[in-house]
């Protein structure tokens, strides 16, 4: 889009993608705390992410986001780092023009190793986005979930829970409808997190 339950917790890999963080370790638990080095700013690049309603795909030309990601040791994997900007640039449904915008920060969120090789799962909650072109506008709430490749940078977000409000889109988008965001970041920063 132009993103403690269980969900939360595999939302880490959007939240560890966007920071382009490794994960070292086999194993996390809600309990468990990980260093991340170096910790601090980061931005990612994605091309092509696409939003999904069961009766259209909003399609971008890329999307930026960048934020900061928390350092040293001892740190939970909720939270651990911030999506604090995220934009879209050259959205389209069927041709016709669209804007996105986002609304406050994003909790990146570690849940733990991903049955992906060298990747990590995880999730950016409190996503709060606005699409608008001619005749359409809505609102999309929720997270999104995925998991960032630790070999390739790349944060992967292919899953979530976000849910359409405020439609008014002559039926193109409604109320309620389930939105599937997908994209691929490329994420700056080289950051690493390891379990403590």
């Amino acid at each position: 889009m132009r993103r403690l339950t269980r969900n939360a917790a595999v939302a880490a890999a959007a939240a560890v993608a966007a920071l382009g963080l490794t994960v070292t370790q086999a194993s996390a638990t809600s309990l468990d705390t990980w260093t991340v080095t170096p910790g601090g700013s980061f931005t990612a690049t994605a091309t092509n992410p696409t939003l999904t309603v069961p009766a259209a795909t909003l399609e971008c030309a890329s999307s930026s986001a960048s934020g900061t990601l928390a350092t040293g040791s001892g740190n939970a994997g909720a939270g651990i780092g911030t999506i604090t900007t995220l934009s879209f640039t050259d959205c389209s449904v069927i041709g016709i023009d669209f804007d996105v915008t986002t609304a406050g920060s994003m909790p990146l969120n570690v849940s733990g190793v991903s049955s992906v090789a060298n990747a990590v799962d995880g999730s950016i909650s409190n996503i709060d986005a606005h699409v608008e072109g001619t005749a359409c506008s809505a609102d999309f709430t929720g997270q999104v979930t995925g998991y960032y490749k630790n070999d390739t940078k790349q944060l992967v977000i292919d899953d979530g829970n976000l849910t359409a409000s405020n439609a008014d889109c002559l039926g193109v988008i409604n109320d309620d409808d389930p939105a599937l965001y997908e994209a691929v970041y490329a994420v700056s920063g080289g950051h690493t997190i390891s379990l403590d």
